[in-house]
């Protein structure tokens, strides 16, 4: 059982939970700039508002982590959502006991155009959690589906996420936008490290050829290696503006 002092989550508390429920062969792996697995993620830290691939063990660790908090605030709102209700089942009891608990709503759905996703979602008036996730094969057997998705405990994040989902279930809307518009900041922003970390060995490679060579490395040809990783970083981060926008009103509780 998850205990809360009176505080809000932290991090740390968030994945020791996670723990509690991981079997030892589930997996977690950090993302490249173009979305694919690249590394172990578990091993190094996980951190909320990163996109991450999780196998489907990890999803439903990470989401019992969640049910735990909001069973244990007893307060608040739970929203979640699952591909299919045979999903559900196996935790029927759980669904229970959090409908018979919250003083607010609980809402579990499958519909149509949330089909691709796993949300596990909770608003309490102390804690606040997220966990979002889309589908990232076309695995039709539960243990075998990957998920790209993240976590957080940001309330106006969350808000956000709240309100596109509701939209999608009143028939106002067909996409999730916020998770859209987050994923491609998160892929910029992976772009971007790729690029510095590009630019810094460039950088290194040429001050380091300047220490051996001495003149023959003229001073020009020093200035264009830097302004050839600069314009390639001056590129990239033109495209930041678009992929802002303005953040969605937050719902009403």
């Amino acid at each position: 059982m998850l205990v809360l002092k009176k505080k809000p989550l932290s991090n740390e508390d968030f994945l020791r939970h996670v723990r509690d429920y991981l079997p030892m062969d589930a997996s977690v792996w950090n993302t490249d700039q173009n979305g694919k697995p690249c590394s172990c993620a578990m091993s190094t830290g996980m951190v909320e508002h990163h996109f991450y691939r999780f196998d489907a063990e990890a999803m439903l660790a990470a989401s019992h982590a969640i049910e735990e908090v909001a069973l244990e605030e007893a307060n608040g709102f739970v929203l979640a959502t699952m591909q299919e209700f045979k999903y559900f089942e196996p935790h029927r009891e759980r669904y229970w006991q959090l409908a018979a608990t919250l003083k607010e709503k609980f809402i579990a759905t499958n519909h149509k155009a949330l089909a691709p996703f796993w949300t596990v979602l909770y608003r309490g008036h102390r804690c606040q959690a997220l966990l979002i996730g889309r589908q990232a094969d076309e695995a039709k057997i539960f243990e075998q589906k990957r998920f790209d998705g993240f976590y957080t405990f940001n309330p106006d994040l969350i808000g956000r996420v709240r309100r596109d989902i509701e939209e999608i279930l009143a028939g106002c809307a067909a996409r999730m936008r916020e998770f859209e518009r987050l994923l491609a900041i998160d892929q910029t922003a992976k772009r971007l490290d790729a690029e510095f970390a590009r630019g810094h060995k460039a950088v290194e490679g040429a001050l380091r050829e300047l220490q051996i060579t001495g003149k023959r490395y003229q001073a020009r040809r020093f200035a264009a290696d830097l302004e050839k990783s600069l314009h390639r970083l001056k590129l990239l981060t033109g495209k930041l503006p678009n992929l802002v926008g303005a953040a969605h009103p937050l719902p009403s509780a």
